[in-house]
């Protein structure tokens, strides 16, 4: 290959970077819509990433808490690394981010009128993908040539009981308490489209400090996902998601309520590539719900700094 060549496409590859949307979504709710999860990378690239994100409505930073009749203005800021790298020969990446919250919300819950202002930071979130077929780990020359057909992944994410909680308020700024969400996607390049089908699991553990010394427990919440994807040019891409849970009853002291989800969620999301070392990400995501649980407009932006991978 010429030396003209190479380095023509070497200025492509950083915007390949932008395209991997490590973050755009999953800023702090429970079913983010992640568009590109599992899109193959170049290995040894690391990420980091500052986010904002504005949401009005019922919603709130606890990953799936079931209230309605709430209305909320929640502002956040996040900040977060990523890193990508060879897993047992495949495609893997690491991802941690924490946000900072600062929100208003009024209305009723369970027939008590509820006011609450608040600020902080939420709880700390850590995840593992990993692309065990059709995505083999990739220098950042090699894959310059690999072009993608179908990818099948898994993931875990871990939501970490990190920020401040305060058991005498029925809304925080966290969750007080461990989640899990074990996940398997499926992404299928044709063209310039991809589609993507993910399925995955929220498992709870329990707060027993809600409402001062009370239990509170869920049952797990079931959620399926959906994403079109169509690539302009390298990095800079449209994608809509619709995602859809069920499931997320509460117990309150081991007695069962009528907090059931229903939930749909639908988003759209656009990558942006800067130069090659700086990217944007934009989305809206509408969350509308038949049962419990949340619903709001979300506004997010996500500025993205690639570097590594030579």
């Amino acid at each position: 290959m010429a030396t003209g060549t190479l380095n023509s496409r070497r200025k492509e590859l950083p915007v390949l970077f932008a395209a991997m949307s490590l973050m755009a979504a999953e800023t702090a709710f429970g079913q983010e819509l992640e568009l590109r999860t599992y899109a193959n990378t170049p290995t040894g690239i690391n990420i980091f990433a500052l986010g904002y994100t504005h949401s009005s409505g019922n919603v709130f930073l606890d990953p799936a808490l079931p209230v309605n009749d709430l209305d909320g203005q929640l502002n956040i800021a996040l900040v977060g690394y990523a890193r990508t790298f060879s897993l047992l020969g495949r495609n893997a990446k690491f991802k941690t981010f924490l946000p900072y919250a600062f929100g208003d919300w009024k209305g009723t819950v369970s027939g008590v009128p509820e006011t609450r202002d608040a600020s902080g930071f939420g709880d700390m979130r850590v995840k593992l993908e990993w692309n065990f077929y059709g995505a083999p780990a990739l220098n950042a020359e090699d894959f310059l040539s690999w072009k993608q057909k179908t990818i099948v992944g898994g993931s875990i994410l871990i939501v970490a009981p990190t920020s401040q909680y305060e058991s005498d308020e029925f809304i925080n700024l966290g969750s007080n308490r461990w989640v899990i969400r074990p996940e398997v996607g499926v992404s299928r390049s044709i063209g310039k489209w991809t589609l993507e089908l993910v399925g995955n699991v929220w498992l709870f553990g329990e707060n027993d400090e809600f409402l001062v010394d009370n239990t509170l427990e869920q049952d797990p919440l079931y959620v399926a996902k959906g994403h079109v994807i169509y690539t302009l040019r390298p990095g800079l891409w449209l994608g809509l998601g619709l995602g859809y849970g069920n499931g997320g009853r509460t117990q309150f002291n081991g007695v069962p309520k009528n907090t059931g989800q229903d939930n749909f969620r639908f988003s759209v999301t656009g990558a942006y590539p800067i130069n090659r070392q700086h990217g944007l990400i934009g989305s809206y995501t509408r969350a509308q719900n038949s049962g419990a649980g949340a619903e709001f407009n979300a506004f997010t932006v996500i500025y993205q700094y690639a570097w590594g991978g030579d």
